[in-house]
């Protein structure tokens, strides 16, 4: 990745000591082809994030002295297909909702102050607790065709669900990195909403992570809760997921399990979902992706399908393969298949497939694209 790296000494007055900073510009451009299915459907598109986010980001630091640190990070989401940025939200909130295709910071934005001793503490937009197990613990690093995210929220509700991977307005404190192995953060993010009101505490959320990495293993937990004020098709939710993996050499093993509750007006929708997945190296320059997702709706007996059948019962299965062959540090090439399967009445699709026209039908998808870091 290549770097822009400023390197100054400021005298401060009545000082001796010296400030050490660095600026970096960063990013990913990811492109492919993609052709799916689902549901009496099918699309042919120019696929954008199959491998990895493509994003534009700038990040700097600076040494205060005394193991002190200040610093900060902009990282916004592309459209490389249509040279367009993704829209962000400005509090948590159907409401704060930005414009597509202006280029805006929505993955992250902040400031920091961090120790080596104390741990750090971020003001800005920022990944949830949660998002941070789906990139590491998802074979297929919450992207592309065969990603398990399109399962984890699916269905879970008419309405949107603003804090699923970021959130604006946060405070978070991150523990330092010298504890034997032990990590974690904490987060909480504001709505900002008038009070007194109605929706008072709607988009205020709070969450934590909390793991364990020591050599091939690492392992973590996460919970997220958000406030929204309850109607038919939203309400408050939340989002826990665990999740680990383990390099053997010869293969990395995954394993995520996800588990999200909206409280609609109506009764409670339930998705449970479980992903194993595995990497295997290939000559050196190239590995397998395999997953294997299944998603359980527990939701309340009360909520039913437009035939009254129960809506527990539309529950899905999705198979994942990919091949990555790395071509040099910065760029790769990759293919990625997806195969899902409905119960019930669901309409569940994989990634970037078109909404299903017909109800418990499959889905697929096949996509193949190169990725270059900078």
């Amino acid at each position: 990745m290549k770097r822009l790296l400023l390197w100054s000494a400021v005298g401060l007055a009545g000082t001796a000591a010296h400030a050490q900073s660095s600026v970096t510009v960063f990013g990913v451009m990811d492109l492919g082809v993609q052709r799916s299915a689902s549901g009496g459907v099918s699309l042919t598109s120019l696929s954008n994030g199959g491998l990895s986010t493509s994003r534009l980001g700038f990040r700097g630091q600076e040494d205060l002295g005394g193991r002190l640190a200040a610093g900060f990070w902009l990282e916004g989401s592309l459209n490389p297909d249509t040279g367009t940025g993704r829209a962000s939200n400005t509090n948590n909130q159907a409401s704060g909702a930005g414009i597509a295709g202006l280029l805006t910071f929505d993955r992250m934005s902040y400031v920091s102050l961090s120790s080596s001793d104390w741990g750090e503490v971020r003001l800005g937009r920022d990944f949830i607790p949660t998002h941070y197990n789906s990139i590491y613990f998802d074979p297929f690093n919450a992207n592309g065709v065969a990603r398990a995210g399109n399962l984890t929220f699916a269905g879970t509700g008419t309405g949107p669900l603003p804090t699923t991977i970021a959130g604006s307005n946060t405070v978070s404190y991150w523990l330092p990195r010298s504890l034997g192995g032990f990590y974690g953060m904490a987060m909480a993010g504001m709505g900002e909403n008038t009070q007194p009101a109605p929706n008072e505490h709607d988009g205020n959320f709070a969450g934590a992570r909390i793991g364990f990495a020591s050599g091939p293993f690492d392992v973590a937990a996460a919970v997220t809760r958000t406030s929204a004020l309850t109607t038919a098709t939203m309400g408050k939710y939340t989002h826990a997921n665990v999740g680990g993996s383990w390099d053997l050499g010869f293969a990395k093993l995954f394993v995520l399990y996800n588990a999200v509750t909206v409280k609609l007006a109506a009764g409670a929708v339930h998705k449970n979902t479980a992903e194993i997945g595995a990497h295997i190296p290939v000559g050196g320059v190239g590995r397998i992706r395999l997953s294997y997702a299944r998603l359980d709706d527990c939701s309340d007996d009360i909520l039913r399908n437009a035939d009254r059948s129960a809506q527990s019962g539309n529950d899905a299965r999705q198979f994942g393969l990919g091949y990555v062959h790395t071509l040099s540090k910065r760029t790769a090439l990759y293919g990625t298949y997806a195969r899902l399967t409905n119960k019930g009445l669901g309409r569940y699709v994989v990634s970037g497939a078109p909404a299903a026209l017909i109800p418990g039908r499959r889905s697929s998808g096949l996509e193949f694209g190169v990725r270059h870091l900078f």
